[in-house]
């Protein structure tokens, strides 16, 4: 076990508590960091950068465990697994944690092998994302998720990449489009979904560059509507639903082979698995299925990111809205076999998304 992986940071306002937490992990050779509340938690995090796993109380003065998740993921460009300590009266504040992405809860009194258990999982599931993390790293090293602008990417790719680079930087030149970031994304889970559907390398390779552009079209669409703070009128979403065709257009006048199934993504993206959809209205199989794998990765990827109408998701909550819904999206929306694959294998969006945060450009 690395160094960092034995520290422990344990917040209880009780300090018999804190003492019992403490011996239990230290028997097991874990290092112990302390803290009296929320507030000492988050000086302590600020002065140990290889904290990641913290064990806090819910209910607390100053600063209890909720708002501590809540600062902490905000604050922090940190990978964190919280376990909270819950008592009779604290399931409201649960519920609010599980939607930040806490996934360990653990009744007061605790019991101490259920207790060695979580944290247990807790660093196995830090570890799994490290190596997850790690090997996407390394696929991308000398590929787009290690440029730290456009031309740097110009500079590695050529080809095919060359000239989606080159449409990708005409999409920059307009303001307050989704960054190069969140389309580069969106190209990898979509080669990571392919995957997992069975899809040749070729294929893969092709739907990852592909899936860049899916937005492209959006250049076309005029800033009063493109640009609005609040929500789309009925007339302005009509406008907006253009860039599909409008994408369509500008990527099917190449003879370029990736682009030519760029441009498939662009016109179909938004269709729907139960036919709700645009532009055409397409249902089940007839949406072809780099647009179904394309539509999942790029809902994925706007609900983690922050938008001028919204903010961001955390990873549970996105994954709760795509398999489960909330009124807007729907899991009925989806190829239902990519949404299983999705479900199961939700982390290593995480991953993704985790390597790879918005940047200017």
């Amino acid at each position: 076990m690395a160094e960092a992986e034995h520290r422990i940071l344990i917040v209880d306002d009780e300090a018999v508590i804190r003492k019992l937490l403490a011996r239990i992990l230290d028997r097991a050779g874990y290092q112990i960091v302390e803290a009296v509340d929320g507030l000492d938690a988050i000086e302590k995090l600020h002065q140990n950068p290889a904290l990641r796993l913290v064990v806090s109380d819910l209910r607390m003065p100053n600063c209890g465990g909720l708002e501590l998740v809540r600062r902490a993921i905000n604050e922090f460009r940190r990978d964190f697994e919280f376990i909270l300590l819950t008592g009779d009266g604290d399931k409201s504040d649960a519920i609010g944690a599980l939607r930040l992405g806490v996934r360990e809860f653990l009744d007061k009194p605790v019991d101490r092998a259920d207790f060695e258990t979580a944290v247990t999982q807790a660093q196995e599931r830090l570890r799994e994302r490290d190596l997850e993390s790690e090997r996407i790293r390394k696929l991308e090293l000398d590929n787009v998720s290690q440029s730290k602008t456009l031309d740097d990417i110009t500079r590695k790719l050529g080809g095919a990449e060359q000239e989606m680079v080159d449409r990708l930087s005409l999409i920059s030149q307009y303001r307050d489009i989704e960054t190069a970031e969140h389309c580069v994304r969106v190209g990898l889970y979509s080669q990571l979904l392919a995957e997992m559907y069975g899809l040749d390398t070729q294929t893969q390779r092709t739907i990852r560059l592909a899936g860049i552009l899916h937005d492209i079209g959006k250049v076309g669409v005029p800033d009063e509507v493109l640009l609005k703070e609040g929500p789309l009128t009925d007339s302005e979403f009509e406008v907006m639903k253009r860039h599909t065709e409008i994408g369509f257009a500008m990527l099917n006048s190449s003879n370029n082979p990736v682009l030519e199934q760029a441009a498939i993504i662009a016109r179909n993206h938004h269709e729907k698995w139960e036919g709700t959809g645009y532009c055409v209205g397409l249902s089940g199989e007839e949406i072809p299925v780099i647009a179904r794998i394309v539509s999942i990765a790029d809902v994925y990827d706007a609900l983690r990111s922050s938008r001028r109408y919204k903010p961001p998701f955390s990873h549970l909550e996105a994954v709760d809205i795509i398999t489960r819904g909330d009124g807007r999206t729907a899991p009925g929306m989806f190829d239902p076999t990519l949404l299983g694959l999705f479900a199961e294998h939700h982390s290593r969006f995480e991953s993704i998304f985790d390597g790879m945060p918005d940047q200017l450009v």
